[in-house]
């Protein structure tokens, strides 16, 4: 398991990038949209979202993601403020990282699976008001 970023809800990612990267240095890669399907608790929901990623000075990774629509997981454990929403971190085997935060008592909020990547948003009233992140990647980044 290593860290991988922390992520942000933000609601007008193109300037909140731009002045990030003023302020602190960092390049952002260029925006994307995706539309994805998430499962929350057996039940589809479809968005669509930017996304952008950073590095911040020391190699620090900052997710930027602006929803367009649907249900996201940033939203629930934001609600509609801005702000850091997130930590994520990038497993090897997502399947015993995920018996491990469940064992624990975290409660899954929401999942994805993809050729690509494969991801579980965890929830828990210990997590600082944040949710936790569970990343599989299959292949390169």
């Amino acid at each position: 398991m290593e860290f991988l970023h922390f992520g942000m809800k933000v609601d007008d990612i193109r300037a909140s990038s731009q002045l990030l990267g003023r302020v602190l240095g960092i390049e952002w890669e260029p925006i994307k949209e995706y539309a994805v399907e998430l499962d929350f608790a057996g039940q589809p929901e479809p968005g669509r979202t930017l996304v952008s990623h950073g590095l911040a000075e020391g190699g620090v990774e900052i997710e930027m993601v602006q929803s367009l629509e649907g249900r996201s997981p940033d939203e629930q454990v934001l609600g509609e403020r801005e702000g850091v929403s997130h930590i994520a971190y990038r497993v090897d085997a997502l399947e015993a990282a995920m018996a491990r935060a469940e064992e624990s008592g975290l409660t899954r909020l929401c999942s994805y699976r993809s050729e690509y990547v494969d991801f579980v948003f965890y929830e828990s009233a210990t997590l600082g008001g944040m949710l936790l992140q569970l990343v599989t990647f299959h292949g390169d980044r």
